[in-house]
């Protein structure tokens, strides 16, 4: 027998360890992933795009309510007005911005 004895379950009833008996129970860390997403949200109509730069959780769908509205993009005239203190302060504290997003900001020069 091994060093946790254990009482025979007979009808049901709860497997109790001896009472000299240790009992080391392992159980995985739960790890729970929580972080902010900078990207896109579409505006606009149809064929005539309009993206507004959000930050918002990770979970959200695309077009989900964000927590701070950070500018906007219009790829029809290739213009954009960015609110860089704020997108600073994102990243900061550990927002990950999409592809997309950082590819605009590194020309903008809001981050390297």
């Amino acid at each position: 027998m091994n060093a946790l004895s254990m009482k025979a379950a007979v009808g049901g009833q709860r497997l109790a360890p001896s009472p000299n008996a240790t009992v080391v129970s392992q159980r995985s860390s739960l790890v729970v992933e929580n972080r902010v997403a900078i990207r896109f949200t579409r505006m606009g109509r149809k064929k005539l795009p309009f993206y507004r730069i959000v930050a918002i959780d990770s979970r959200k769908r695309r077009d989900g309510i964000p927590l701070e509205y950070l500018g906007w993009y219009d790829p029809m005239k290739k213009e954009a007005n960015l609110n860089a203190p704020a997108i600073r302060k994102w990243l900061s504290v550990g927002a990950l911005p999409s592809e997309t997003v950082a590819g605009l900001l590194k020309k903008a020069m809001v981050i390297e």
